[in-house]
């Protein structure tokens, strides 16, 4: 009989959490050059994984240095976050500026560009400091020493134990349950904060399954690409309603740079028709992505997908139920023969 131990939890957790390091340490020297906009989309995602991970795997991590690694890599997280939005907003530009070459549309979209180029600028700042800091108190390098114990260990525990099971289980039904409490306030499109809280609770959902994506191999790979795909499609709906948000104010930070500069606004209405299509282009993008969500939302539900998802994450439970009663049955079985003796 294999042994099996609560220990599995820590080093199936070490084993996840040194993933995700290692696969931030690839992305640092891209972060800190911004040659490429794909380095940092990168490293937030796997710094958003190991901020999961951390918080599924807390027990097994000192409180002192748990707090010490999760506000360095928060930090991190946010400075990427900032620069990826900016990445992103700018990337959309580029691709819908052949759609905007008209001279009553072109100076509009082309100053929005500038401004966040120059915003972008800034924010690379800000993700340089972060990343320093990160060096300066050897965040991943102690990260790195906390796991190597239980690394060291993986080949004399049994992973696949009652224990980590269990664990992910509570862990995914959790999130699971966090999303499900959504299902009737995103059916208003006007509900946008719901709709944001709505994304960041499939994006938890996700991460926690891919963290255990190993315990239950291909047979949850359809339930974590399902939830990407509404995850996709509501962070659409999201950046559709910043640009909706943003523009009205971008006009009035424009109209207060001109009153400084020149004492009046005029030129500002050079700029309000490429401004105004733009809006309303994102305003359409936003009631099509919309459509296409609750779609795939029915459907998750019409096809009982998240039932489904509960059966797979408890069936294992059950095995580990019967692995008790062999370890029992073997306890009682060696007890016996000592009586004989």
């Amino acid at each position: 009989m294999v042994k099996v131990s609560a220990e599995a939890i820590k080093v199936y957790g070490a084993r996840t959490i040194y993933q995700y390091l290692s696969d931030m340490q690839s992305e640092v020297e891209g972060v800190m050059t911004s040659d490429d906009i794909e380095y940092v989309h990168r490293m937030r995602v796997a710094t958003r994984r190991l901020r999961s991970a951390f918080v599924i795997f807390r027990d097994t991590i000192p409180k002192k240095d748990y707090k010490s690694y999760s506000k360095d890599i928060r930090a991190v997280t946010k400075a990427l976050g900032a620069a990826r939005d900016l990445d992103v907003q700018i990337n959309l530009i580029e691709k819908l500026l052949p759609e905007y070459t008209d001279a009553r549309l072109s100076p509009g979209i082309r100053r929005l560009q500038l401004r966040l180029k120059q915003q972008r600028e800034a924010a690379q700042t800000q993700v340089v400091h972060s990343m320093k800091i990160l060096e300066s108190d050897e965040t991943l390098r102690n990260i790195a020493r906390w796991a190597a114990p239980w690394l060291e260990k993986a080949e004399s525990i049994y992973l696949y134990s009652p224990a980590l099971f269990e664990l992910a289980f509570t862990a995914i039904k959790n999130r699971l349950q966090e999303m499900m409490a959504f299902d009737e306030v995103v059916r208003d499109p006007e509900n946008v904060s719901e709709l944001h809280a709505m994304r960041i609770s499939a994006k938890r959902l996700r991460y926690t399954m891919e963290t255990f994506e190993s315990l239950y191999g291909d047979q949850i790979k359809p339930f974590i690409n399902q939830t990407k795909k509404l995850q996709d499609l509501l962070g659409s709906i999201h950046d559709a309603d910043v640009w909706m948000q943003m523009i009205p104010q971008f006009v009035n930070e424009e109209e207060q740079r001109m009153m400084t500069y020149f004492g009046h606004s005029r030129p500002l209405r050079r700029l309000l028709p490429g401004l105004r299509a733009f809006a309303e282009d994102r305003k359409k993008v936003r009631e099509q992505d919309y459509a296409s969500f609750i779609q795939e939302w029915d459907k998750t539900q019409k096809t009982g997908l998240w039932d489904k998802l509960e059966t797979l994450i408890n069936a294992p439970l059950n095995i580990a139920e019967a692995i008790k009663l062999l370890q029992k049955m073997d306890q009682a079985e060696a007890e016996d023969h000592g009586d004989s003796d």
